[in-house]
């Protein structure tokens, strides 16, 4: 219990931190160096003066998840800034001594009654926040900038604490470190550096973690380790191109795919929960979003990748749920081919 006191108080100081050193903003669209805006309560800054990563404000909001795409949360603003997302266009430094570009984007969820409560005054600011994730981009590799397990444990007074990869096991990105027991998840991938700082378990976080890996390997300014296409076929017709991915291994998906199998679908999407039901033939399976198990009639199965939502659709693991409803799953070497049984 003292250590989980010590780390969220952690926690807190180093969102302080993070929230001291970016407090300017530009609009998304039209976004010019030395500005800052406020937009719908993301708070925006363009450092860029003759150095620029040629990233805006949409490019860093396609990493992380949307504003209300986290069923019981719901995004709410600081108390220091009045936002609750920040973006940190063109930032500069140097490092170790390389000189290096960053633009980055920071966003906290609370749950959705505590955030009712802060928003009356109820309770303070510090006891609403239930997720944080931070998302930086670098004009080269990530891990060029020391953004590896080795500098990390050099960079905290708790670095000792950080253990290699997930709660798990799966390997995460590039490289994937996390501290035991909490909420918080990081990996690097490409130019992407990802924090999940905070998050109700170990679970949920390493969650999260896979749906932005999969945001970044569908990024289309290529920030992530560049993949061979994978081509989804049924019927000998090509579907969803460019949609499935491999993440570590497993290919996912958004669950439509499977649509042209003949499954049907019925989803339940409220502020609590986002839940699909997909039927062929007698069969069927319930996925829940950022859920490490789906039901089917003959009971929960333990998914290889967690669901999780991207674009309006929950990202399932494909062979898993097309073989729970009777389709067969074929890949040779790029292509997936989906055979109704």
């Amino acid at each position: 219990m003292q250590n989980k006191t010590f780390v969220n108080g952690a926690i807190s100081v180093m969102i302080g931190i993070v929230l001291v050193s970016i407090l300017s903003s530009n609009q998304p669209l039209q976004v010019l160096p030395g500005e800052q805006k406020m937009f719908d309560g993301v708070l925006i800054e363009n450092r860029g003066k003759e150095a620029t990563m040629r990233l805006n404000a949409d490019d860093l909001e396609q990493l992380i998840y949307g504003e209300n795409e986290i069923p019981c949360y719901t995004v709410i603003p600081t108390e220091t800034t009045g936002a609750h997302t920040v973006i940190d266009l063109n930032a500069g430094g140097e490092e170790r001594p390389v000189t290096w570009l960053r633009s980055s984007i920071l966003r906290f969820w609370g749950e959705e009654e505590r955030a009712q409560q802060y928003r009356q005054g109820l309770i303070p600011f510090s006891q609403t926040i239930g997720i944080v994730i931070r998302v930086d981009v670098y004009d080269k590799q990530a891990k060029v900038y020391g953004k590896t397990l080795s500098e990390w444990k050099k960079l905290l007074a708790i670095g000792h604490r950080f253990q290699e990869g997930t709660p798990s096991g799966l390997s995460l990105g590039e490289e994937s470190w996390h501290l035991p027991g909490e909420g918080c998840q990081l990996f690097s991938l490409g130019r992407c550096f990802v924090h999940i700082i905070l998050a109700p378990d170990p679970y949920f976080a390493e969650a999260l973690a896979w749906g932005i890996e999969y945001r970044i390997q569908q990024h289309p300014k290529r920030l992530g380790m560049v993949q061979k296409p994978l081509t989804i076929l049924v019927s000998n017709q090509p579907i969803a191109q460019g949609e499935a991915v491999s993440l570590a291994g497993v290919t996912v998906a958004p669950i439509s795919v499977l649509s042209p199998a003949q499954v049907s679908f019925k989803t339940n999407r409220t502020s609590k929960e986002w839940t699909v039901i997909a039927s062929r033939n007698g069969k069927w399976v319930k996925l829940k979003a950022f859920s490490w198990d789906m039901e089917t009639e003959k009971g929960k199965v333990k998914l290889e990748r967690p669901v999780f939502p991207y674009k309006g659709e929950l990202i399932v693991p494909l062979r898993q749920v097309a073989e729970s409803l009777g389709i067969s799953v074929q890949q040779k070497g790029q292509t997936i081919a989906l055979l109704p049984k």
